[in-house]
């Protein structure tokens, strides 16, 4: 298998991203949807927040093994947000259901 030159990897590129932007309003158009037909929050729009967050920490993971120094200090961030976004959404659940 050869490498690919530089406008086959444009085009390889350019179609992930449109694909990626694709799965990403499909999910999300799906998850509204069935929100307000359901009522609740269901699997497509679970996918599209883990979906997200894989790809914001898988960025900077390369960007930190890359050897860019505030790619750590970004991951120590978004886990910080993660937790307090976990305890400030399951605090407001806790404190509704009474």
């Amino acid at each position: 298998m050869r490498k690919m030159d530089e406008m086959e990897t444009k085009i390889a590129l350019d179609s992930i991203k449109w694909a990626w932007s694709f799965t990403v309003i499909a999910l999300f158009i799906w998850g509204i949807y069935d929100f307000i037909k359901l009522g609740n929050i269901t699997l497509p729009f679970y996918l599209l927040i883990i979906q997200n967050i894989v790809y914001f920490f898988a960025t900077q993971i390369s960007k930190w093994k890359a050897g860019d120094k505030s790619g750590k200090k970004i991951i120590i961030w978004y886990l910080t947000a993660v937790v307090v976004c976990l305890i400030f959404f399951g605090a407001i659940l806790f404190f509704l259901e009474r």
